[in-house]
């Protein structure tokens, strides 16, 4: 049933004609040969400048804006060759909020333009989540996500999407929220199926609602680098994180909290013998899936609930003789070491709250199977190659239950795996048929180990 879906976020473009109207500039900015090395002392005299001037009012979001909110740490500033000799890059503190929570970070950038004016940019970063969480520390190399470019007055300028360090496309702000042509600039790109245009959002750092447009399509891409955004990054790693810079390296999204992560490893097969305390002959067998997703109602992998998680309930009745058992599977691990890590299964009875669920009555010997499976659980866990998702679903399917398509793309990569968004997306899909709850509520409590 594995489907290979590839996606990409393709980011828009077209900002090179409006590039002039959408830069503020005060009049007093300064200036430098085009030749000369632009100097720490020359920055630091025109961001001077610039926090002496009024506050600017971002049209993109109607808030006002003043280079002079910002902390900027001198001391971590870098200097990196570009098309123009050189640039300043800045860590900045604060974390963009992209999905509700908090993840990636910011920078400020100061390089000259084509008539060696100085200017400055804000670049915020907010690498894809599990790329995030796998590397722990991005370079420019092997850079993943969406990186939002703004002039000085925090005006979305446009953007980057990077792939494995490559250009995969361009952000631009949203036709609704600028009125910016809707035009998309293909030229760097080889585009093999239909797209569609979406509006999307994020808080920035500094607070803001920033509304911008991506492009979803099934493609593969081809072509050069570059951007239309004013800002080259040139050889240098400016989309580093970890680099001893003011709080730029604490916006990897968390892998932990996993809903009933903290509950003690238990013996699996110690709960599934408890079945045998129930006669099978003319006995009643059921199981049921739950699911936590990460952000409820959407397909999103990563959201206020984590990466989300799927327990698998069992329970067996004969007459006024019933036996509960509801377990989870989870790494054994703390911190981003979880991403993959020795196992250990833990009763979910009772405390987890859970999004949809759906129930199967199975046969005596199906009901066997899947506590074989369940008893004798797989010894490592991986985020995407074997987690919560893939344990539940090959529970069932040791006894003949098919659940609904659990795979999703995670990530900004073409990686498709179970998770816990994908199966709750499937099942929400099943709304109105008799064995599925898209209302929620709490997991019943299990028996325990039995004496």
């Amino acid at each position: 049933m594995k489907r290979r879906i590839t996606y990409v976020f393709l980011l828009l473009s077209s900002l090179a004609a409006c590039r002039k109207e959408q830069q503020v500039l005060p009049n007093n900015a300064a200036a430098a040969s085009k030749t000369d090395s632009l100097t720490l002392d020359r920055v630091k005299q025109f961001y001077s400048k610039q926090t002496a001037s009024s506050n600017l009012t971002a049209e993109s979001t109607g808030q006002s804006f003043s280079l002079s909110k910002l902390a900027v740490p001198w001391n971590n500033a870098r200097s990196f060759a570009n098309k123009s000799g050189n640039y300043w890059l800045v860590p900045l503190s604060g974390a963009p909020i992209f999905q509700k929570t908090k993840q990636g970070y910011r920078k400020l950038a100061f390089l000259r333009d084509a008539d060696g004016t100085i200017q400055a940019r804000i670049l915020e970063f907010i690498p894809d989540g599990l790329y995030f969480q796998r590397k722990r520390k991005v370079t420019t190399a092997d850079y993943t996500g969406r990186i939002f470019i703004y002039d000085q007055a925090y005006h979305l300028l446009g953007g980057e999407l990077r792939a494995n360090g490559k250009l995969a496309g361009q952000i631009r702000p949203s036709a609704h929220a600028s009125g910016t042509s809707s035009l998309v600039r293909t030229d760097s790109m080889a585009v093999t199926e239909d797209c569609e245009w979406y509006d999307n959002n994020y808080i920035n750092s500094d607070g803001m609602l920033v509304v911008y447009s991506e492009r979803i399509c099934t493609l593969s891409i081809s072509g050069s680098d570059g951007t239309g955004d004013g800002f080259d990054g040139g050889s240098g790693n400016y989309a580093g994180s970890g680099d001893g810079g003011n709080g730029d390296s604490a916006g990897t999204p968390p892998a932990s909290n996993l809903p009933g992560e903290l509950g003690p490893a238990i013996n699996p097969k110690s709960l599934m013998d408890c079945f045998g305390n129930v006669p099978s002959a003319g006995a009643a067998m059921k199981v049921t899936v739950y699911v936590q997703e990460p952000f409820p109602g959407t397909s999103f992998n990563i959201g206020p609930n984590s990466v989300g998680h799927v327990a698998i309930g069992l329970t067996k009745t004969n007459g006024n003789n019933s036996v509960t058992q509801i377990v989870g599977y989870y790494p054994n691990a703390s911190g981003l070491d979880k991403i993959h890590a020795p196992s250990k299964v833990v009763n979910n009875g009772g405390d987890l709250e859970y999004n949809v669920s759906i129930s199967y009555t199975v046969s005596a010997g199906q009901f066997n199977q899947i506590t074989s499976y369940i008893s004798n659980p797989p010894t490592h866990y991986d985020l995407t190659d074997f987690n919560c998702t893939n344990f539940v679903y090959n529970a069932c399917e040791a006894g003949g239950v098919t659940l609904p398509d659990p795979f999703s793309t995670v990530g900004l990569l073409p990686v498709t795996a179970m998770t816990p968004a994908g199966l709750g997306n499937s099942i929400e899909k099943l709304k109105g048929q008799n064995n599925v709850n898209t209302t929620g509520g709490i997991t019943p409590n299990s028996k325990g180990p039995c004496n």
